[in-house]
C-alpha cells in the first residue's frame, strides 16, 4: 500500500518542469501572469472618474474642489489545479542509452501537455465574439487571403481606433496565428509598405512597424484534434485569427490590460515507486492559475481574418 512517505517532491524534476519553455506557446505573453496570496478573490477595476474634467478654481478663502474615485470589485477569481502523470517502467531506465533519462523526457513530455492545455484555453478565451464583444468577422473578398480586394491595414487602423476611443490607451500589440501570418507575408499591401526595407523581406517587426504596433506575436502552437485511435488531424490552436491589443508592458496593481493569467501557485514534481508495475511516477501538479479577461475594451477581434 502507497505510505505518505512514499511519494516525494522532485525538486531538480520540479525545476526541468518549471524550466521547460517552448517559443511556440504565447499564452502566458498576450495573458501576463500576476500572482496571488489566495487560491480565490476578487479583482477590482477603477471606474473612469479620473478622467472626468472637475472646476479646479478656487476663490481664496474658499476650500478647494473635493473629489473622489469609483472602484468596486469587478470579478472573481478561482485558480484551478491543473496536473498530469506519467509512467517510467524499469526496462525503459535501465536499458536507456546513457545520453537519455527518461525520468526527465517524461517530466517534459507531461508539461509539454499542460502547456498545451493551457495555450488551448488561451485562445479559446481570447477568439470568442462573447468575450472580445469589440469584433468584426471577415468573409469572401474582405478576408486576408484575398490579395486583391481585402484591406489588413484599414481594418487594424479601425481595430487600432476602437481601442484607443474606448481606453484611451494606444494598443502596441497584434496577436495572430502562424496561419494568419503567413498570408500577410505575401500580401500587396504590407509589400508595397516595406518593399525599400530589409530586401522586401517581411519579418514580424516590420509587420509591426505597417500596422503601427510593438509587437506582433504569433502563435505557432498546434494539437491533434482526432479522437485517440483515430486518425491523426493536426490544426494550428490559434486558428485564423488576429487580435488587436494593448497588453501592459509591466505587470503591477492599477495596470490596464486585456487580460491576465492568475497564478497561485507554479508546478512541482512528484514521483513515487509503483513495486506492481515495477517502476516510478511522475506527476507534475500544483499549477494552480486561471487565466481571465479584465479590460476587454483592451481587445479587438478580428474573426476568421484568413480563409
Amino acid at each position: 500500500m502507497l505510505v505518505q512517505q512514499d511519494v516525494v517532491v522532485d525538486p531538480a524534476l520540479s525545476n526541468v518542469s518549471i524550466k521547460y519553455t517552448n517559443d511556440t506557446f504565447i499564452a502566458d505573453m498576450v495573458l501576463p501572469m500576476v500572482k496571488v496570496a489566495k487560491q480565490t478573490g476578487k479583482y477590482y477595476v477603477y471606474d473612469k472618474a479620473n478622467l472626468r474634467i472637475d472646476q479646479t478654481e478656487r476663490a481664496a478663502g474658499s476650500a478647494a474642489n473635493e473629489i473622489d474615485f469609483g472602484v468596486a470589485p469587478s470579478g472573481t477569481f478561482a485558480c484551478e489545479d491543473h496536473a498530469l502523470k506519467g509512467f517510467v517502467a524499469d526496462e525503459i531506465q535501465d536499458q536507456a542509452d546513457a545520453a537519455l533519462n527518461p525520468l526527465i523526457d517524461e517530466t517534459e513530455t507531461v508539461t509539454e501537455k499542460l502547456l498545451l492545455d493551457r495555450e488551448y484555453n488561451a485562445a479559446a478565451l481570447l477568439t470568442d465574439t462573447a468575450n472580445i464583444t469589440q469584433n468584426t468577422t471577415l468573409s469572401g473578398t474582405s478576408q486576408w487571403s484575398d490579395y486583391n480586394n481585402s484591406d489588413p491595414i484599414g481594418d487594424v487602423r479601425t481595430a487600432r481606433t476602437t481601442i484607443h476611443t474606448n481606453t484611451f490607451k494606444k494598443p502596441n500589440t497584434i496577436i495572430m496565428s502562424k496561419v494568419v501570418f503567413d498570408i500577410l507575408v505575401d500580401h500587396p499591401a504590407i509589400i508595397e509598405r516595406i518593399k525599400y526595407s530589409q530586401l522586401g523581406v517581411v519579418t514580424a517587426e516590420l509587420i509591426a512597424r505597417v500596422f503601427q504596433v510593438e509587437q506582433v506575436i504569433v502563435g505557432e502552437a498546434g494539437n491533434n484534434t482526432a479522437a485517440e485511435g483515430q486518425t491523426d488531424v493536426l490544426a494550428y490552436i490559434w486558428g485564423k485569427h488576429a487580435i488587436v491589443a494593448y497588453i501592459s508592458p509591466v505587470v503591477r496593481l492599477k495596470m490596464l490590460t486585456l487580460g491576465v493569467t492568475f497564478t497561485y501557485s507554479q508546478r512541482i514534481v512528484k514521483r513515487w515507486r509503483d513495486e506492481d508495475r515495477e517502476g516510478t511516477y511522475v506527476r507534475i501538479g500544483n499549477d494552480n492559475y486561471v487565466q481571465k479577461l479584465v479590460a476587454a475594451a483592451c481587445g479587438y477581434l478580428i474573426k476568421n481574418a484568413v480563409a
